[in-house]
């Protein structure tokens, strides 16, 4: 809603131009590969441009986000597409030019990876090099500016954000002249509010599935319409850095395979979504053009207590008299940690439970609304951290980024990172790294599905299901993209209007 890119995505993830007049086009001078392996892409900006302060946005807007964006203290250095751009450049105040180290097949389709950034109100004070300072100016909360439909009017921090139509979105006035976005940790609130018509739309994890039923009954066909994506990875990440891993045997394969197979999806399955639900073993959805080959390549753990017990043996461990395996050291017993929330405590009440049944004891810890913010907690727990990842665009590609070494959380990049568990192996970032830089599709297919393979031959996590990312409106709003996946039903929303 507050920010545009130089295309956007729409409900099918197909790209459009938004605030560029054309995606650049392979084969063309918009896009060209040279000899070397480097390339170039070119956007054109439409003409009108504005800031929500009212300045006229430019080409330097881009070129000076890229200073931003490589500067490792402020955590997105790493993240893609950032290493792969040489520089970006500004011939005149319309033409941003990207300059690439080498091949990058998504670059007519960055979307949120790379926006531009007000020059106007942020270069002064990145100049003077204090990064601390420079990531707690007001504009990154309350003073916000951007390109999008909406620009910020308030923030009440926890609580809500509101924003007006901007009368010179690049797409024209946005159709509805206010909204109010509110936070609502709590699943059942957020229901509550939507039936009562004090709210018309929730999604990003707003609700769940078990709200999403209790919608469709009591809206029928006039009511409303919950819509329903399979598509976000829910899964344990399994602590694999030395100095925080404790019992230690997670640290040996053998224990995170018994790990792996003590997970009983069927009765995940059987218990949040009446089996209804999308188990899986993969992070690739079977969106993705070749996820037979995913299938066949992945190594599976399935619900085997027996197969818990030879691995556990095998590492020292004995089952005692009273069901739990232990050693010398004491039990094997593996801390669960996990984010408040009806659905989310659930699926750790039967996981634990199950664990526990097959000998696997365990210490289950809710994460406090602070707790959840400090990426601190989220990279350091001593067992496993229950978390999703976000939703699986591109087939689940999107979320191969999260497992490369250079997303690894650490003290010196202020726990930045989407590795929770710190799973590092070279020959996996070899693959994202060539896959990061192949055009042809074939090959970055089969870059997949080695990609896939080590994960689950580490168990790097262990994957759980597709969570159902739920969107909700009610009759009140038309315009949300009912067939888009996931979270993209609100792509359009400057063209939404309210009866």
């Amino acid at each position: 809603m507050f920010n545009a890119n130089l295309d956007i995505d729409d409900g099918q993830e197909q790209a459009h131009p938004y605030l560029a007049e054309a995606l650049p086009k392979v084969g063309t001078d918009s896009w060209q590969v040279f000899p070397d392996g480097r390339m170039q892409t070119t956007w054109r900006l439409r003409p009108g441009l504005t800031w929500h302060d009212g300045t006229a946005a430019s080409a330097d807007d881009f070129v000076f986000a890229l200073k931003i964006y490589e500067t490792p203290e402020l955590g997105q250095a790493s993240s893609t597409p950032i290493p792969q751009i040489e520089s970006v450049v500004a011939p005149d105040s319309r033409t941003v030019v990207f300059n690439w180290k080498r091949l990058y097949p998504q670059a007519a389709a960055m979307g949120g990876d790379f926006q531009a950034l007000p020059r106007h109100i942020l270069e002064a004070s990145y100049e003077q090099g204090d990064m601390i300072a420079f990531s707690n100016l007001p504009f990154w909360a309350s003073q916000y500016v951007g390109l999008g439909p909406y620009k910020l009017d308030r923030w009440e921090p926890g609580a809500m954000i509101q924003g007006v139509a901007f009368d010179g979105h690049i797409s024209g006035r946005s159709k509805i002249d206010r909204v109010v976005v509110r936070f609502m940790p709590d699943e059942n609130t957020a229901l509550t509010n939507l039936l009562a018509g004090d709210v018309h739309f929730a999604t990003d994890r707003t609700i769940r599935f078990e709200q999403a039923q209790v919608l469709r009954q009591r809206w029928g066909t006039a009511g409303g319409t919950a819509i329903l994506t399979p598509a976000q990875p829910r899964f344990l990440a399994v602590q694999q850095r030395a100095e925080y891993a404790n019992p230690r045997l997670l640290l040996d394969l053998r224990g995170r395979q018994a790990m792996a197979h003590a997970m009983d999806r069927n009765a995940l399955n059987e218990g949040i979504f009446v089996g209804q639900g999308a188990p899986t073993e993969t992070l690739i959805t079977p969106y993705f053009e070749a996820y037979q080959d995913v299938e066949r390549g992945i190594v599976k753990y399935p619900f085997d207590p027996r197969q818990v017990e030879q691995l556990l043996n095998e590492s020292g461990y004995a089952k005692g008299s009273d069901g739990f395996f232990a050693n010398a050291g004491g039990r094997f017993s593996v801390g669960y940690l996990q984010e408040a929330g009806d659905q989310t405590q659930r699926e750790m009440a039967i996981i634990t439970d199950t664990w526990r049944q097959v000998g696997i004891d365990s210490q289950a810890t809710v994460m406090s609304s602070t707790q959840l913010r400090d990426y601190q907690v989220r990279d350091t727990y001593p067992g496993v951290y229950a978390s999703a990842m976000g939703g699986a665009v591109k087939g689940g590609t999107k979320n191969l980024s999260n497992w490369v070494s250079s997303q690894i959380g650490t003290a010196a990049n202020r726990w930045a990172g989407a590795n929770y568990s710190g799973w590092s192996n070279p020959d996996y970032d070899r693959l994202y790294d060539q896959f990061s830089s192949t055009l042809d599709s074939a090959e970055r297919n089969r870059q997949v599905v080695q990609m896939a393979r080590h994960i689950s031959e580490e168990v790097a996590v262990i994957m759980l299901f597709f969570n159902f990312n739920v969107s909700a409106h009610s009759s009140a709003v038309t315009g949300p993209d009912s067939k888009a996946f996931d979270t993209l039903v609100d792509w359009n929303i400057d063209q939404w209007q309210m009866r």
